[in-house]
């Protein structure tokens, strides 16, 4: 199984005090044969959050296991994903959605990947399947 893995939910198996943390941790238990997408995107704004609310060792050391680790695999977004993905704020305008979520719609519809292990509704919300 493949999916995209979105920045709630990387933030919720980083953070245990998060309010989804034991669903993001149960998930990825559950599931040891899953896979995850993300994009530089994506890395880029659990970074910065960690930082923001931690420390730079600790979002540069989630940075590298995710980086390092078999089941993630980073999807570097080129220029034409990153036009489709402006496109896609400016059909969405309606919701609140980020670079880096539209992006991630762009990349699971090029790759075929439709469900994503996240906690933000906008998935949901914009055709896509949401997993726990």
């Amino acid at each position: 199984m493949k999916l995209l893995a979105d920045t709630s939910a990387l933030l919720a198996l980083a953070w245990r005090d998060d309010r989804n943390h034991q669903a993001a941790v149960g998930f990825v238990r559950a599931h040891p044969q899953a896979r995850f997408l993300l994009t530089e995107l994506i890395l880029s704004e659990v970074a910065t959050r960690l930082r923001a609310r931690s420390s730079a060792d600790r979002a540069a050391s989630v940075v590298d296991s995710l980086l390092e680790s078999r089941r993630y695999e980073l999807v570097l977004v080129e220029l034409d994903v990153l036009r489709g993905a402006v496109e896609r704020m400016r059909r969405f305008r309606d919701k609140r959605l980020s670079l880096a979520d539209c992006a991630s719609f762009e990349v699971m519809e090029r790759v075929g990947v439709e469900v994503a292990f996240t906690f933000d509704r906008d998935f949901r919300d914009c055709g896509f399947r949401m997993m726990p």
